[in-house]
């Protein structure tokens, strides 16, 4: 590394190519030029997860008072409500920050292996190449995520909007996960969790699923029916390798509460208690869900002893496998 190579310096540089100038505002200041009152102005810039600790200090740039404007433009229009945009911001600040991590990590290292070459080449390559790079693929999966929303929902809307349609759940998880986690290195279970990771979402997607999260070593995810929903769980367990600790899943059918990307409700609460009996390597699913696949050739579905479980007693379950071709 270059000993003339100041990070404190070329952080600041990056900052101030990704603010788009230099803080000239307090949060005090710019509640007044938006037009927003400044209890309303700091509990949307905390809903986005930055911290306001002092209204009088200079902190914020133009783009920050430009955002805070159409804020109160798109509100003053009716298209949303306060407490809509803030609710947004939350979920937006929620992803974007892990995005942030995942590649302010990448940059540094891409600073770190150019700082023996020109400082404002660094910082022109990583600000004028990268940076568009990052941004035009976070929009352009986005508008792919959003036109595949449309899509999956196209059948649930009427004049009156969303009907009150069931959609299938699944959970799946590591078997033995917590154990596990207690004997085995850090890059040991990083690369478990990534070659999960992989695996869920490629079966989810494979079938016109979503995953609504990845919590650790556990996917949740929906599909628009069960048989779809049925078919990625078979495939994740398939797909996984032999020499890895067991996977199992849950399935359970029926209606959910969505909110700010997420889905909640008995329905959820079922998959994941399935998924809590189920053996390693084994698929549970519930009732609704067995109505379906019991007419569908293509699976075997066997009925299980009922069992007790958190908020549910004697749960009904069955296993399901594919059928041989």
């Amino acid at each position: 590394m270059d000993a003339d190579f100041d990070a404190r310096t070329f952080a600041e540089a990056i900052e101030a190519r990704l603010l788009g100038g230099p803080r000239t505002l307090s949060p005090r200041g710019l509640s007044e030029r938006a037009g927003l009152d400044q209890d309303s102005a700091r509990r949307l810039w905390r809903s986005m997860g930055f911290a306001i600790t002092d209204d009088d200090e200079v902190a914020l740039t133009d783009q920050d008072l430009a955002a805070s404007q159409r804020v109160k433009r798109a509100i003053d229009l009716g298209i949303v409500s306060f407490d809509e945009v803030v609710s947004i911001a939350r979920l937006t600040g929620q992803v974007f920050a892990q995005l942030a991590d995942n590649a302010g990590a990448a940059l540094a290292r891409i600073a770190l292996s150019h700082s023996e070459t020109d400082f404002d080449g660094v910082v022109d390559l990583l600000a004028d190449e990268i940076l568009p790079l990052l941004e035009d693929q976070h929009r352009y999966v986005w508008r792919r995520q959003l036109a595949a929303y449309v899509a999956r929902n196209a059948a649930r809307y009427d004049r009156d909007g969303l009907d009150d349609a069931a959609v299938t759940v699944g959970f799946a998880d590591i078997s033995g996960y917590t154990s596990l986690s207690r004997h085995t290195s850090e890059s040991g279970l990083a690369g478990l969790l990534e070659l999960f990771e992989s695996v869920a979402t490629d079966a989810v997607g494979a079938h016109g699923g979503r995953v609504v999260k990845l919590i650790g070593d556990a996917v949740l995810f929906t599909t628009a029916e069960p048989t779809s929903g049925a078919d990625v769980a078979v495939d994740l367990l398939d797909a996984w390798p032999a020499d890895q600790p067991s996977v199992r899943a849950g399935v359970a059918t029926g209606p959910v509460l969505r909110r700010l990307g997420d889905v909640f409700g008995p329905t959820v609460n079922v998959a994941s208690r399935l998924t809590s009996v189920a053996e390693p390597g084994e698929i549970r699913i519930d009732e609704a869900t067995y109505g379906v696949l019991a007419a569908d050739r293509r699976f075997r579905v066997v009925e299980q002893a009922p069992r007790d479980v958190r908020g549910y007693e004697q749960l009904k379950s069955w296993t399901v496998r594919r059928t041989a071709d």
